[in-house]
């Protein structure tokens, strides 16, 4: 069945959708993805390329393994295999929805797919637009903004861009469609209004019995009606080492008469995918220094980190003042590379890992991943700021205003440093990532730093031989703006299993 991805960033719905199998042979084909962001439209050109083999039951070949090793060229890639090269590049396109030139060029290659048999009627609509918007943070943004003066609500199309993907449903009329946002819109609001129930009213009007696939998780704490609640799916509880809340629309047009679709209530086994499961057996790395890095260099910061950090704790944190003594230790092994490009991975059944490369600290935030980690291998959770020795204290100005207050618990923004706790899932792995990996430090407190694009991507289930193009920045937005493909491919298979066709 035909798939049409709009505002597809990196592909992770469609990943998803492409890896639905049914007696070994994929159900879902990707006729056309829309991206707007260059370094997004080149990852998923790319591996629409990877799917020309792998859909075929072929083998992705040795060429494109050594582009991963950044020993071939992208043009040299695709010129010695023309063939899945230019259907690759048929199935992407470089557009943004809304802007009228660019709108003419998907109706185009739309038609041109129609001319070509391809029956959209039968397929599936995907997608998630922008979020900017409706996120929570995103909102306090723009809350500031608009009582200063410096935005106005009616003139931000990112609300209302919800429509454009409502424009192609209304006219391509596909059997299915799905639409993903984040969980901040089931209480956004526009003009006044909430916004989920005019695009439910206006999906509906077009034509659409919606389903809900969730079960009302009242666990996540949000100002929303507890029918609307159900539209909300919590990742971890479907096998993705992330605790990703994320609200999906899913449509069947009302002549296919297809019985209301949910997914199975999560299990106790499912909820066991752990941040340790899914990214401690890629190669140990360690963080870098921002400046004068040397291997010597930053195993001296470290070691001198642990050693004071260990005469500061207090007497309650036995447990983690001798893990600190241990790595201070000039006996302690630590990691010594920084970057890996091309060895092999027993989760990969390639034997490749791309994309894992740490980014360099400054040694005050080095000694806060230190002990964030030291503390959560210990106790198993990561630590508050009240938890932390006074040198480790971000120098901001609320904070210092709350410790003469005794009220470091009520600072805004007090887990902005946080560490991915190793046995349980993550935290949501969001955009964010791409301007710091303070949030997202990893658990081993003898690699001392944050999250590599790669270890990201494993929590958002990509799989190894996915490379996400571009500069590391944006290869991080990518991976945290993407829509987990497991959780992605369940919902295909839900699809399927209703025999809406």
């Amino acid at each position: 069945m035909p798939v049409v991805d709009l505002f597809a960033g990196p592909g992770g719905l469609g990943e998803g959708f492409a890896s639905a199998f049914v007696q070994g042979r994929p159900r879902f084909k990707l006729a056309l993805s829309v991206e707007c962001d260059p370094y997004a439209h080149q990852t998923l050109t790319l591996r629409a390329f990877c799917r020309e083999f792998l859909a075929g039951g072929r083998r992705l070949p040795s060429s494109y393994f050594d582009h991963l090793r950044g020993e071939l060229s992208h043009e040299e890639l695709f010129a010695r295999h023309p063939h899945e090269a230019n259907a690759a590049l048929n199935e992407t396109c470089f557009a943004r929805l809304g802007d009228p030139a660019d709108d003419a060029r998907i109706y185009a290659r739309l038609s041109a797919l129609r001319k070509s048999g391809v029956d959209f009627s039968r397929g599936v609509m995907i997608g998630g637009p922008p979020c900017q918007a409706y996120s929570l943070v995103g909102r306090s943004r723009l809350s500031r903004a608009k009582a200063s003066g410096a935005y106005k609500e009616e003139s931000d199309g990112r609300h209302v861009l919800y429509r454009e993907y409502l424009r192609l449903i209304t006219d391509l009329q596909p059997a299915v469609f799905v639409i993903e946002n984040v969980r901040g819109i089931l209480s956004a609001t526009y003009r006044g209004e909430r916004i989920l129930p005019k695009i439910l009213g206006d999906l509906e009007h077009a034509g659409y019995n919606l389903h809900a696939l969730g079960h009302g998780d009242q666990s996540v704490l949000i100002d929303a009606p507890v029918d609307h609640r159900n539209y909300l799916l919590i990742s971890s509880d479907f096998g993705v080492p992330q605790r990703r809340a994320r609200v999906f629309i899913i449509g069947t047009r009302k002549n296919l008469h297809v019985p209301r679709l949910q997914l199975p209530m999560p299990t106790a086994r499912v909820r066991l995918m752990t941040v340790r499961k899914a990214i401690f057996d890629l190669p140990k790395l360690r963080s870098g220094l921002s400046s004068a890095d040397s291997d010597e260099a930053w195993k001296n910061c470290i070691r001198s980190a642990a050693a004071q950090l260990a005469e500061e704790s207090l007497d309650s944190m036995t447990d983690v003042r001798e893990l600190l003594q241990e790595i201070a230790s000039p006996r302690s092994r630590l990691p010594t590379h920084r970057a890996v490009s091309s060895v092999p991975s027993p989760s990969s059944s390639v034997g490749l890992v791309v994309n894992h490369e740490t980014r360099g600290h400054i040694p005050d935030d080095l000694a806060r991943y230190l002990f964030y980690a030291a503390w959560a291998a210990k106790r198993g959770n990561s630590p508050n700021l009240q938890d932390l020795p006074s040198r480790l204290l971000p120098n901001h100005q609320n904070i210092h205003a709350a410790i003469r207050q005794d009220s470091l618990k009520q600072v805004a923004f007090s887990d902005r440093f946080r560490v991915q706790v190793a046995h349980q899932p993550s935290t949501t792995i969001t955009s964010h990532i791409s301007k710091d990996g303070h949030g997202f430090v990893h658990p081993d407190p003898r690699q001392c730093r944050s999250l590599t694009v790669r270890e990201a991507a494993r929590l958002q289930t990509f799989p190894d031989d996915y490379l996400f193009c571009g500069p590391r920045t944006e290869q991080y937005k990518q991976v945290g703006n993407a829509v987990p493909p497991l959780l992605a491919r369940q919902i295909a298979e839900l699809i399927l299993r209703a025999n809406v066709w």
